[in-house]
């Protein structure tokens, strides 16, 4: 009798343990499963960067500074695409932080489809062998990680080189007339060139955050800057990539990475010997330079 109610009582554990067992071993493959049908076309990770825009499958999204954003073209094509395939979904769907609205597509100069974010053109690197790699970051110093925070970023144009830009790609200027820290360009000057500011700074890892600061300025206005320059949008730029400020009246500069600016030219007046002279002889005027 003894034996075989031992008998019962190992036949019941076995079957519980079976049962237990096969429960959680089961249930994380319909979780990986399920999780596998409903993935985000984007999402964001971590990684040695911050927080960065990936794929489906964790593989890091990046943009090209040469791109216009919002012009529906793509500056990566020929043997480029091969090096950086376009990123593309006919359908994005993705979590908090990230909005839908902030993405679209377009179709590029070869008739394929790209996805953009926020109008830049994203891409992939061939280099990335795995989910999380960033081996794209910074190469030839014109392309990024594509990080959803980003308020800063860079653009390169020709013989401008690299600058900065909002993360929309407007163009960002310097005023040759500014001191550090302070600001020039007030009244009907600050109309034509709005004064920006980021709020908090995120940027590509290439600059220094340590580098951006806010200044207050005397009207009351937030003001960033970068290496103690002051940042400024120009009216006349309507769309992104504009560099329509470049060179105006000498003394506005699109923002360079390296927070430099041509000096202002001083002004040399024209010695005229009048035949005469009368006390009413209104004096040489300059202009404010904007």
């Amino acid at each position: 009798m003894n034996a075989r109610r031992m008998f019962m009582v190992l036949l019941v554990l076995t079957t519980v343990f079976l049962i237990t067992g096969c429960t959680q071993s089961t249930a994380p493959v319909k979780a990986a499963q399920q999780a596998a049908l409903t993935p985000d076309t984007v999402g964001v990770a971590t990684s040695p960067l911050g927080n960065i825009l990936v794929d489906a499958q964790g593989k890091t999204l990046y943009y090209f500074a040469s791109d216009i954003p919002a012009s529906g073209a793509s500056a990566c094509s020929g043997s480029c695409s091969g090096i950086w395939p376009v990123f593309y979904s006919d359908k994005i769907t993705v979590s908090p932080p990230l909005m839908v609205s902030d993405f679209s597509s377009f179709v590029r100069a070869d008739g394929s489809n790209q996805t953009a974010y926020r109008g830049w053109p994203l891409y992939y690197y061939q280099g990335d062998t795995k989910p999380g790699d960033v081996s794209g970051e910074d190469v030839k110093k014109v392309w990024f990680v594509v990080r959803p925070d980003e308020t800063v970023m860079i653009a390169q144009r020709g013989m401008l080189g690299l600058f900065l830009t909002d993360r929309m790609g407007n163009t960002l200027y310097y005023f040759a007339k500014d001191t550090p820290g302070t600001s020039a360009c007030t009244g009907a000057c600050l109309a034509k060139w709005p004064a920006f500011s980021a709020g908090s700074i995120s940027t590509p890892p290439v600059l220094d955050p340590e580098n951006f600061s806010s200044l207050a300025r005397s009207d009351g206005i937030n003001q960033t800057a970068f290496m103690g320059r002051p940042l400024y949008y120009f009216a006349n730029d309507t769309k992104p990539g504009d560099t329509n400020g470049e060179g105006f009246n000498n003394v506005w500069h699109v923002a360079n990475i390296t927070g430099t600016v041509a000096i202002a030219p001083t002004p040399v007046p024209t010695t005229v010997i009048p035949t005469s002279v009368t006390p009413a002889q209104s004096p040489i005027s300059y202009g404010g330079g904007y």
